[in-house]
């Protein structure tokens, strides 16, 4: 069900979002397809476990990777890393094990995301 919904509406990213379009945004935004952020989700694992995914909050997470749109959609998740596991390990990771299906942008388009990506 996932790789029926979780997916970019248009693949090719061709249109320019209307909100892009606003003067407020244009040009500062041009090229611009979504967002990419880490996210940390608090998860109950066995003892053995717990000092794996202990984030710096001080309990145990499991840190996912998404990508959205301008439409709030999800287009992209990668779950499974302990909290302990630092986004660019995970943006890395993907990249090479989900190669054929991360939407990457094509040349001249972008992603905003925060520091801990490269």
């Amino acid at each position: 069900m996932a790789v029926d919904i979780i997916r970019p509406t248009d693949p090719e990213f061709r249109v320019v979002h209307d909100r892009l379009r606003d003067a407020r945004f244009a040009p500062h935004f041009d090229g611009c397809i979504g967002a990419i952020d880490g996210s940390h989700i608090p998860v109950i694992v066995p003892n053995d476990e717990i000092v794996n995914h202990v984030g710096r909050h001080g309990y145990p997470t499991q840190n996912i990777m998404a990508v959205c749109d301008f439409d709030m959609r999800f287009t992209s998740i990668v779950a499974g890393w302990p909290g302990s596991a630092h986004d660019t390990r995970i943006f890395r990771d993907t990249l090479v094990k989900y190669a054929d299906r991360f939407p990457h942008p094509p040349i001249g388009r972008y992603y905003l995301v925060d520091s801990g990506y490269p």
